[in-house]
């Protein structure tokens, strides 16, 4: 296992399939972090959708969360895997950091319409809400990926931010 400057291994092509295959799906609860107007982290349940290499979350603009995105757009995003392991800290889970930032589409645009097909998929139900004027397409970009994948088993990797979309 080949170590960073710090206490993770590097992530693998084997692990990274692993991390793919969590953000397409393969968790059993996702959770968003972001920074409050008093600096303190809040942390709220999020149905995250893996498309085209990319994650996109469709959110209303009078959520918490939201209000504080716009604010800054610092944020993380968690998976849990199903916990199958009696000792809980050997289940696998995910955290990634980075940037949210609102897509500027109409709700008429063919990229809103192509991304919202995709995200009734994962959240049946979404066509109807998504509709409303409040709702909107963000897109994550990832800056780390820290993958546990059981106690002692670490994998951290670092990225350059890009916001093209």
């Amino acid at each position: 296992m080949q170590k960073n400057n710090n206490l993770y291994a590097k992530i693998t092509d084997d692990i990274e399939e692993r991390v793919n295959e969590i953000v397409a799906g393969k968790y059993q609860q996702a959770a968003l972090g972001t920074i409050d107007a008093n600096g303190c982290p809040m942390v709220t349940k999020v149905i995250p959708m893996f498309h085209s290499d990319k994650i996109y979350l469709l959110l209303s603009d009078l959520s918490e969360h939201t209000k504080n995105l716009a604010k800054n757009n610092n944020s993380s995003i968690y998976f849990a895997e199903k916990e199958i392991h009696k000792i809980r800290s050997n289940n696998p889970r995910l955290t990634l950091q980075g940037t949210l930032k609102r897509m500027a589409l109409s709700k008429k645009n063919s990229k809103f319409q192509k991304l919202l097909k995709h995200y009734n998929k994962i959240e049946p139900g979404a066509k109807m809400w998504a509709m409303f004027v409040d709702f909107n397409f963000y897109i994550f970009y990832k800056k780390r990926q820290l993958f546990v994948e059981g106690f002692g088993k670490a994998f951290e990797e670092k990225h350059e931010e890009t916001t093209t979309s």
